[in-house]
């Protein structure tokens, strides 16, 4: 007992009735005393190996909350549209993923109205939304780089591009105008500047469920160039050989303003990965 309480730094009266008020409190002996002895008892291995796991865990939560102060750790929350989930944010977590491995994304797929109102409630710190925003002075916004539309039609074994009017022959499934009113408006002056009549058979507020739709044969969608990294069983993607069709553009968009640390570092490592 005396060399423990030298290696701690104290005397060994105070150590000793540690030990003790231990042993009170649990109701059981941790140290059988024998011939100027101390060995463990049978509760006392269970109760060290526990006590070594706790002291590893206070370690932890307190390297944990020092990289979380300096914005290397932590929990951000990322709000999506359908369309950054096959190119833009990937890329984005997995720069993540490599530079700050203590730092842990929560992500939620919504409109950018949705987006709108929650970075303004304060319930997502990061969002990857569809411009024209509207929002003034209220965001900080970064534009991020655009994508040409394609088509994607149920699979009649065709190839090559297809056109306006072969694609509303099929009947456009498109998102509600309340999730984009500016690209919904856009693509739709798309089918009337052409002189085509095109009819919205079906309306979805996902990609993945436009292509079940488009699978099932109940009309073709225009959807950003990444979504050719889905392969979708029944459905076929095309370019589009008309050059009136839209881009669908994006953009990373936060709080402007003071930001906590880890939300400031993640912005900023996004950014970079441009």
């Amino acid at each position: 007992m005396g060399r423990a309480a030298a290696r701690l730094g104290m005397a060994q009266s105070p150590l000793s009735q540690s030990i003790a008020r231990l042993e009170k409190e649990f109701g059981v002996r941790l140290f059988d005393r024998a011939n100027r002895r101390l060995t463990l008892t049978r509760a006392g291995i269970a109760f060290l190996d526990e006590a070594r796991a706790s002291l590893q865990h206070a370690e932890a939560a307190f390297a944990l909350a020092r990289a979380a102060e300096h914005g290397a750790a932590g929990e951000v929350r990322i709000g999506f549209v359908s369309a950054a989930l096959y190119h833009h944010l990937p890329r984005r977590l997995g720069r993540l993923r490599q530079a700050l491995p203590g730092m842990k994304p929560r992500l939620v797929e919504m409109s950018t109205n949705e987006q709108l109102d929650a970075l303004a409630a304060g319930a997502i710190d990061i969002g990857f939304a569809h411009p024209p925003l509207g929002t003034g002075e209220r965001l900080a916004v970064l534009e991020l780089p655009v994508e040409t539309s394609v088509a994607a039609l149920p699979d009649d074994g065709g190839t090559g591009p297809v056109s306006l009017e072969q694609i509303a022959a099929c009947g456009l499934i498109l998102f509600p105008p309340a999730q984009g009113p500016v690209l919904h408006a856009r693509i739709m002056d798309s089918f009337t500047n052409a002189g085509i009549e095109v009819q919205v058979v079906q309306e979805a507020t996902r990609a993945l469920t436009m292509l079940s739709l488009v699978s099932a044969g109940l009309g073709a969608a225009l959807l950003p160039e990444s979504i050719r990294r889905v392969a979708f069983d029944g459905v076929r993607y095309a370019a589009i050989a008309d050059a009136a069709v839209p881009a669908f553009s994006l953009s990373m968009i936060a709080r402007r303003g003071a930001q906590p640390p880890v939300v400031r570092r993640v912005w900023e490592l996004f950014r970079q990965a441009i």
